[in-house]
């Protein structure tokens, strides 16, 4: 399998083009599609483009087991473990909840503490997400779940024999198809009603199990490269979406996702990864969790400023840019390695991002320049 140097910098890349994909349907999306100026596939595209979402979960499967693959039984790597992750999702997170107060004209008392937590989309019922004041942090309360999963998801991953993992694969896809799991959002009407009542991470949780998967799978490849390009896997993601707005959409999408990443994680030098790895990009990709997050409260304000004309409203895309850099670059990473400095641990990978050379990691599991690349990657 590729070294953590050579996948750091396509992987982050492509999270740029995602969480803009996510940022474009939340607030663009319909009124495209009722343009008739507007291509009907192209229309098509930006309805499926809650995808995003999709790309994140599998995404953070695998890179988190690429990055811990049996080292979690070491002493203290169960506490790193998580004092990197709320490190790496917390500050930013609270921020952007923060920043709706002045935009949330209701409270809703208790219910709003689970938010705080990041557990509100833990509960279930169909009344149970009133308190989620900055819309898309739902899916980093999902995230959170998965995270507590993973130390076990990953060592039965090892555990595992891969015809088993294919199997598993199977099942997966299986039960994507039949409940659109992948599509799901409890606040959206379910494909079956008796989903409401389950946690939305169960729900959710196919695609991250199979980011895991591809990723034990891929390393007992032990080095072979992948027979497709890069290119090809991104080039059949986008034509796929263009197709239809069919719930079958959303597994087509969650299994071309983990094979566009098995295929980048594999691409090497060539040259669709060297193109996507220019350090703009790389420092877009890296900046993507805000974007995420800032995307609601940007919204909000942009409102408040100009109004509801759509040709104004378009400043909020170059705006939510500039300002998702900024906290990536003066308050994301400068509060993420305060916290890991004060429990003694290396710099994030990410880190390096913003200040120019790539991490890289000796054969023996050593940092040489930054740090692991367990914070590169995640998904928002």
């Amino acid at each position: 399998m590729q070294g953590k140097s050579s996948l750091i910098r396509p992987l982050t890349s492509i999270r740029f083009f995602a969480a803009a994909i996510v940022v474009v349907y939340h607030s663009g999306a319909v009124f495209a599609s009722t343009q008739a100026a507007v291509p009907a596939y192209v229309k098509t595209f930006l309805l499926n483009g809650y995808a995003g979402v999709t790309f994140f979960f599998v995404l953070s499967g695998f890179i988190l087991h690429h990055t811990y693959r049996s080292k979690l039984d070491r002493p203290g790597a169960l506490r790193n473990f998580a004092i990197a992750r709320i490190a790496r999702i917390y500050p930013v997170y609270l921020l952007t909840v923060l920043a709706m107060i002045p935009f949330t004209p209701t409270f809703a008392g208790w219910a709003d503490l689970p938010q705080f937590f990041v557990v509100q989309w833990w509960i279930t019922g169909p009344t149970a997400f009133l308190g989620n004041w900055n819309g898309p942090s739902w899916t980093v309360s999902i995230e959170m779940a998965f995270y507590l999963a993973f130390p076990w998801l990953t060592a039965w991953a090892v555990r595992s024999s891969s015809r088993h993992l294919w199997m598993i694969v199977a099942a997966l896809f299986v039960v994507d198809l039949i409940t659109a799991s992948s599509t799901f959002v409890p606040t959206h009407a379910p494909r079956f009603d008796w989903m409401v009542w389950v946690p939305a991470p169960i729900i959710r949780v196919p695609e991250f199990v199979l980011g895991v998967i591809a990723a034990e799978l891929n390393v007992r490849r032990d080095g072979a490269r992948f027979p497709l390009p890069a290119w090809t896997t991104a080039v059949v993601l986008v034509g796929v979406m263009c197709l239809s707005n069919e719930l079958w959409i959303g597994t087509a999408v969650t299994f071309i996702t983990a094979l566009m990443i098995v295929a980048i994680a594999g691409d090497g030098e060539r040259l669709f990864s060297r193109a996507i790895a220019h350090r703009w990009i790389v420092l877009l990709g890296a900046a993507s969790y805000s974007l995420y997050l800032v995307q609601q409260p940007v919204h909000f304000a942009t409102v408040a400023t100009v109004g509801t004309s759509k040709a104004l409203l378009a400043l909020q895309y170059p705006a939510m840019l500039i300002v998702s850099v900024l906290v990536f670059l003066f308050y994301e990473e400068p509060v993420r390695e305060w916290i890991r400095s004060r429990w003694n641990m290396h710099p994030s990978a990410i880190e390096s991002i913003a200040e120019g050379p790539v991490a890289t990691v000796a054969s023996d599991g050593s940092t040489v320049t930054g740090g692991p690349l367990e914070d590169v990657s995640q998904p928002r």
